[in-house]
């Protein structure tokens, strides 16, 4: 074989508009995971009379939704919203039958939260840093807080439109592939 290899996927993948379907339920499925934490959250709080601090609130809800993917993906290679769209998350180098293993799960789910939530991260950033901002100023900086993030989300799954196995970054960076399929 010569230097460049042609596409040996024998299942296609995802396209953007089914990556997107998919990424919006899976937004609506984590609204759920979301309450449920903080209602448990609230519980322990009350309970213990402690006030949890909301870096800590973060953190667990970044923990949670780690927790959540992973699991997904290294037990049936998909969550309930790539499911529904008929995506499975498969290793470059294994069969894409085979589910993929704790370490690329958390390297995938980590760049995917930190390429696609950066531009909030630093917008939330500003505002907090700012004493001169009016609260006309601070509305117009979260909506371009969220532009930038609907932006950053877009050219992230925008960049599986630039390489020949139509990998996402994310993917690219954490060893795994979208495949799509309606045998799974």
């Amino acid at each position: 074989m010569g230097v460049y290899q042609t596409n040996t996927n024998p299942m296609p993948s995802p396209s953007i508009a089914r990556r997107l379907g998919a990424s919006l339920y899976e937004f609506v499925l984590l609204f759920g995971i979301f309450f449920v934490t903080g209602l448990l959250l609230q519980i322990v709080s009350t309970i213990t009379g402690l006030n949890i601090p909301d870096w800590i609130k973060q953190w667990v809800l970044f923990g949670v939704f780690g927790i959540y993917f992973t699991y997904c993906w290294t037990h049936s290679g998909q969550t309930l919203a790539q499911k529904t769209w008929h995506i499975r998350i498969a290793s470059d180098k294994n069969s894409i039958k085979s589910a993929i293993n704790y370490k690329q799960a958390w390297l995938r789910y980590v760049f995917a939260c930190v390429l696609g939530i950066l531009p909030a991260l630093l917008t939330i950033f500003v505002l907090r840093h700012s004493d001169n901002i009016t609260s006309a100023g601070a509305g117009y900086l979260y909506g371009l807080g969220f532009l930038l993030v609907f932006a950053n989300w877009l050219t992230l799954l925008g960049t599986s439109l630039m390489n020949h196995d139509r990998r996402a970054l994310h993917e690219v960076l954490s060893g795994t592939r979208s495949v799509f399929g309606k045998g799974f």
